[in-house]
């Protein structure tokens, strides 16, 4: 390999929105040499691969609206009119909500602006909630253990039925794959980028720039395997982003938490296959992604593995970090005992005798407001700030990210709907925030 080598565009980050992004530059731009690189050896194996790997299209923002919409449905064409199977299942999103929490201002806000957009939802009460799984627990008026522990009732359910679950890997396999179809240049993998190169613009080649007088950008991307050079670099690397934009002064307006999911299996417990058989919210007849009330707990059913995946939402309490090593984003068997077990079994019994037989954890790059980050300054276009939501969010991001490589005014989502393509931008910004976060 040459010391140096040079490209178009440089896309750095091979999960979910990195291979998106790639493609969608490569199909409208077929003249241009891009380069797809991750320090993983293969693509999706990052924080991709850790999700809870489901997608909603039910926010309060209309912003994240617009984005999840036009991706599910991008994720239905793909399985149903173009054949690739993704394992999207449509079981369908449940809130479980207390009588504060549904009279709240920000639910009626959020169920105002779902109506309005025509996302599709369906309110339940308490009674035909037991009705249909009757092994939930609603009411802790007589349980001091629940008092103390923030426990709220059930009140209501608010289900999406246009919301589900799929195979992560998949997602990914089908854009790269089409990617690799129609570029002219090879993936690379393994490949570690230790800092984005920022030049003078124009170059004086004096020593010691460039100066604070002088205009710069990023004209490249120094690895462990040599450096690549591009007119444009696309930082698509989430949690991972602020290592690479901190160096060179670029704040990327994000933050990382750590995330975790555990496996659960119902196989051997009589009243847990009667919860992942739930009838009546879906065709295939399993229970939905449940989000509990209280704590951020939820979980989703995982058909195939006959059980569950179990994760958490926790805010305050839970460090942001700056991600470095892949040993930060260890899953903690302690955490799962002693915070997520206790609500999971309180509000499901069935979840007593049961403990994890997997578990794995990941990066979630969180922005200020929840909707996510599109903008391209100083020769980097970054696509940040999923907020938990990438899969869901990223046929949308990268046509954005797109757009804005093309210098169009907007930016034309799956099904026809457009959006500014500066509408997720720093300087530019415009969207609501978002209060409807897992």
């Amino acid at each position: 390999m040459n010391e140096s080598e040079t490209f178009d565009i440089i896309v750095v980050g091979a999960g979910i929105i990195g291979v998106a992004t790639a493609y969608h530059l490569q199909q409208n731009n077929p003249e241009k040499r891009i380069l797809l690189l991750d320090r993983y050896l293969a693509a999706g194996q990052a924080n991709t691969a850790m999700s809870a790997a489901a997608v909603r299209n039910m926010f309060a923002s209309s912003t994240n609206q617009l984005l999840t919409d036009s991706t599910i449905k991008f994720i239905e064409h793909v399985q149903t009119e173009l054949g690739f199977e993704l394992m999207f299942e449509k079981c369908g999103y449940l809130w479980l909500l207390s009588e504060e929490q549904f009279n709240s201002e920000g639910v009626k806000l959020w169920m105002e602006r779902m109506k309005r957009s025509g996302i599709s939802h369906k309110v339940y009460d308490k009674h035909e909630l037991k009705d249909m799984i009757p092994s939930l627990v609603v009411d802790f008026s007589n349980s001091e253990e629940a008092h103390l522990m923030n426990l709220k009732e059930v009140s209501y359910g608010l289900f999406g039925a246009d919301c589900g679950v799929l195979d992560a890997t998949r997602f990914v396999e089908f854009y790269f794959e089409e990617f690799k179809k129609i570029s002219s240049v090879k993936p690379r993998f393994g490949v570690n980028v230790e800092k984005l190169i920022l030049e003078a613009d124009p170059k004086l080649d004096l020593p010691g720039e460039p100066f604070v007088w002088q205009d710069k950008r990023v004209v490249g991307v120094k690895t462990d395997k040599g450096e690549f050079r591009a007119d444009c670099v696309v930082l698509a690397t989430g949690a991972w982003a602020n290592e690479l934009l901190d160096p060179i002064g670029m704040d990327s307006r994000t933050k990382c938490k750590k995330r975790q999911m555990f496996v659960v299996h119902a196989s051997d417990n009589e009243g847990l296959k009667q919860l992942l058989n739930t009838k009546g919210f879906n065709d295939m007849e399993v229970c939905p992604f449940i989000i509990l009330p209280s704590a951020g707990v939820y979980f989703r059913p995982q058909i195939q593995e006959h059980g569950f995946w179990v994760g958490c939402g926790d805010k305050l309490g839970r460090a942001y970090k700056y991600i470095q090593t892949d040993e930060e984003l260890v899953p903690e068997s302690s955490y799962y005992e002693n915070s997520m077990f206790p609500v999971l079994s309180a509000y499901f019994p069935d979840f007593a005798s049961t403990r994890p037989v997997n578990s794995w954890a990941g990066g979630y790059c969180y922005s200020p407001d929840a909707i996510p980050l599109v903008y391209y300054e100083n020769g980097v276009l970054v696509a940040n700030g999923a907020s938990g939501s990438g899969i869901m969010k990223a046929d949308a991001i990268a046509r954005i990210a797109d757009a804005l490589y093309r210098g169009m005014p907007e930016a034309e989502l799956f099904g026809g709907k457009k959006i500014p393509s500066e509408a997720l931008s720093i300087k530019k910004r415009k969207v609501e925030t978002e209060n409807v976060v897992i």
